[in-house]
């Protein structure tokens, strides 16, 4: 900040300077050369990025108002020229110190990630620089020090504060396993973790890649603010020269000139749009590209995947029930299960082994093993032909279900239990019942998106029953429930609903991603999903809360709303200042002055969009202690 203020400073006493050299009896050709020299060195910032402008065949918003000024030295309107740069100098303030805040918040993403770690070799801890960590290095964390890459859990529990990450300073319980990402405070005893990525492919770094090519892209709107602002240069350039024709004064079509040329124009959609994005990544919520910005204000409609995204996620085995005439061992069973699901990334399957190793369970390698999007998985282990997964690849398979069974299916779904059938060459086995239970916060986020007026509905692989006991558990209606569905059939929904409204698509498995590409926007819950799906999506809720699904529809209305009041305002300054130019009621310095108030305003409206955070009221940053040893 300070170098900013240098600069203005700077820049502004060269203004004086000139407007003290005006004073003086010189001779024409020398306070002109005066006045190029130093209102050139005021300009020379807005100056050199014409120049870089036009070497790439860009026009620079800030030409507009060179030329003006140089109009200004032409007519040999010397302090009024001084005084227009002043003015100038004073929204540049204004504007710098917003960057320079956009630029501290991305900063704030990684600030805090130490810059060495403690690895771990032959017994023996040694400290190495960050950029030495490589993928499969043990990682030793002491008590309050912060994680220096993403690594996995090697212990069996203990606590971390990831709010350098999900912007919400609290301790999260993680087990063995659970991913870790870099920056997040140990809140346990020591810990050791195995690297999962190097420090430069970090979720910090990412997020932060992410949030800064999202800025460089336009959204619709700003596209169309652009060709607003090019078409009404060309109209007030007619104008001012139809002026200065019909009356014969400069200084009336100047000041036209100057009080409408929309050289803020080229702001109002890029800050507005870095400013919401980078507040947005500080409190857990990634947008990846602008435009899905403005397509959550048009559409109506919001569909949920069902597990992982409506529910925890984290489903168990409630009950193992063999079947069939000798039945197998419940921990054989397992084990089948268990050795075909090794290679699934499914939710499920990571239950059904979990609960194999609790049981200290040894489960054999598999073979040909293929996985069935959506419906489960086939295989070969100990010698016998295997099949894992819902009724439906069951019947695709012709394996047969006794009526008994089936019913004994039915009345589990009811009380919300997903069966996982496992047959063994060609006959049922028995089931693997799960149980999955919504997120605790789910039901007062549905509630707030239909107090939004949204069209909500659920889509799930899972039996209807279960599907519509989490919607009764949720607050969605039995309508909103489409049950039993394979990955295409909610990809050929999603195409039927795009058909006549806009959609956005909620979700994180891999099951997911296809969908997610298909809808008009994609949301995936938790950098913890499958990267299939956080690739699929436009936005990826970081701290995998079902409540940043409103807090980010309410954000994006704001960050819209803010751009077409800014729009408004300043075109309506504009004209008034036009007018009043045209029929000579201000000066070209009163049309200036004008010029730069709806500049200000703009700007300081915009500046609304720091307090973005998921209250509502102010982004909370949190007080982050620094990197311990």
């Amino acid at each position: 900040m300070a170098s900013i203020l240098a600069l203005i400073a700077l820049r502004a006493f060269l203004v004086a300077v000139f407007l003290g050299v005006g004073r003086l009896s010189l001779p024409v050709p020398v306070l002109s050369v005066a006045a190029a020299l130093l209102l050139g060195g005021a300009l020379f910032p807005t100056l050199r990025n014409i120049t870089r402008g036009l070497l790439h065949r860009t026009i620079d918003p800030a030409l507009p108002v060179v030329i003006t000024i140089a109009i200004l030295i032409g007519i040999r309107a010397f302090s009024t020229a001084g005084i227009f740069v002043l003015i100038l100098l004073f929204g540049d303030l204004i504007k710098n110190i917003i960057n320079r805040k956009i630029r501290e918040s991305l900063e704030r993403l990684t600030v805090y990630l130490p810059h060495t770690g403690f690895i771990k070799e032959g017994g023996a801890v040694k400290e190495i620089p960050l950029a030495d960590i490589k993928v499969g290095d043990i990682v030793a964390v002491s008590p309050g020090a912060r994680v220096p890459v993403d690594g996995t859990l090697l212990a069996q529990h203990a606590l971390f504060d990831e709010s350098v990450i999900t912007g919400e300073s609290k301790p999260i319980a993680k087990r063995a396993g659970d991913t870790i990402p870099a920056g997040a405070i140990n809140m346990s005893d020591y810990v050791e973790l195995s690297a999962a990525r190097t420090s430069e492919h970090s979720a910090i770094a990412e997020i932060r890649k992410l949030v800064e090519d999202a800025e460089k892209k336009k959204a619709p709107l700003a596209k169309f603010i652009d060709r607003y602002a090019f078409w009404t240069v060309t109209v007030v350039g007619i104008l001012s020269v139809g002026v200065f024709l019909f009356t014969h004064s400069i200084d009336r079509a100047l000041a036209l000139w100057i009080a409408m040329v929309p050289v803020i124009f080229a702001l109002i959609g890029p800050i507005a749009i870095s400013i919401g994005i980078t507040a947005a990544a500080r409190i857990g919520i990634l947008v990846k590209n602008t435009e899905a910005v403005e397509n959550l204000t048009k559409l109506r409609k919001l569909v949920f995947d069902k597990t992982g995204t409506l529910t925890t996620g984290h489903p168990q085995v409630k009950e193992v029930v063999p079947y069939g005439t000798p039945a197998l061992a419940e921990r054989d069973l397992l084990a089948l299960a268990a050795a075909l699901e090794e290679r699934s990334e499914h939710r499920l399957g990571k239950a059904i082994i979990a609960r194999a190793k609790d049981l200290g369970i040894t489960y054999p390698s598999p073979e040909n093993v293929h996985v069935i999007e959506g419906e489960g998985i086939e295989g070969a282990a100990s010698g016998a032909s295997v099949v894992v997964g819902n009724l439906g690849l069951m019947r695709d398979r012709e394996i047969r279900l006794d009526p008994g069974i089936e019913q004994d299916l039915r009345n589990r779904a009811v009380i919300g239990e997903t069966p996982v059938l496992v047959a063994v060459n060609g006959k049922l086995a028995g089931g693997i019942f799960m149980a999955d239970r919504p997120r605790p916060e789910t039901p007062e986020a549905i509630r707030e998106l239909k107090g939004l007026h949204y069209e909500l509905a659920m889509l799930t692989g899972d039996e209807t029953a279960v599907g519509l006991r989490i919607a009764e558990e949720v607050g969605l209606a039995p309508g909103d429930v489409k049950a039993e569905l394979k990955p295409e059939d909610k990809v050929r929904l999603i195409q039927e609903m795009e058909r006549t409204e806009k959609v956005a698509m909620v979700g994180d498995g891999i099951n997911d991603a296809p969908a997610l590409s298909g809808a008009t926007v994609g949301i995936a819950m938790g950098m913890g999903g499958t990267d299939l799906a956080t690739n699929a999506a436009s936005i990826v809720l970081v701290k995998e809360d079902f409540r940043d699904i409103p807090v980010i529809m309410r954000q994006s209305r704001f960050i819209i709303r803010v751009i077409k009041e800014n729009l408004v305002a300043a075109t309506a300054i504009h004209v008034v200042a036009g007018a009043l130019a045209v029929i000579g009621a201000i000066t070209v310095v009163q049309s200036a002055f004008f010029h730069e108030a709806s500049s200000v305003l703009v700007l300081m409206n915009t500046a609304r969009l720091f307090s973005i955070s998921r209250n509502g009221s102010s982004v909370r940053t949190g007080s982050v202690p620094a990197a311990s040893a």
